[in-house]
């Protein structure tokens, strides 16, 4: 998920937007290093997943930059993802 200032694997705080931004190459790290986590806690005792079959949400809000998208969709492609989407989290809507 990917809010305004944070980004978040599993419900889990992986890093801010100024550190993807901050990052000099197109991959973030800590990120990676959290879709792998993740993808092995999935998969447990069981054979690797083939990679075009990984799938990957990104949550997130329309007002997010595209070169933090990029980046974030580089990084799940270098995590062995084969299947990147997205999602857009809808605001609430007051009522009138």
């Amino acid at each position: 998920m990917v809010t305004t200032d944070s980004v978040y694997v599993d419900g889990k705080l992986v890093g801010s937007i100024a550190e993807i931004v901050a990052n000099s190459g197109n991959v973030f790290e800590p990120l990676k290093a959290a879709l792998v986590a993740q993808n092995e806690l999935a998969l447990g005792g069981a054979q690797r997943t083939e990679i075009a079959k990984r799938e990957v949400t990104i949550m997130g809000d329309k007002s997010t930059p595209y070169s933090v998208l990029k980046r974030i969709m580089v990084t799940c492609s270098d995590a062995e993802y084969g299947k990147v989407s997205f999602a857009v989290v809808e605001r609430e809507r007051v009522a009138t």
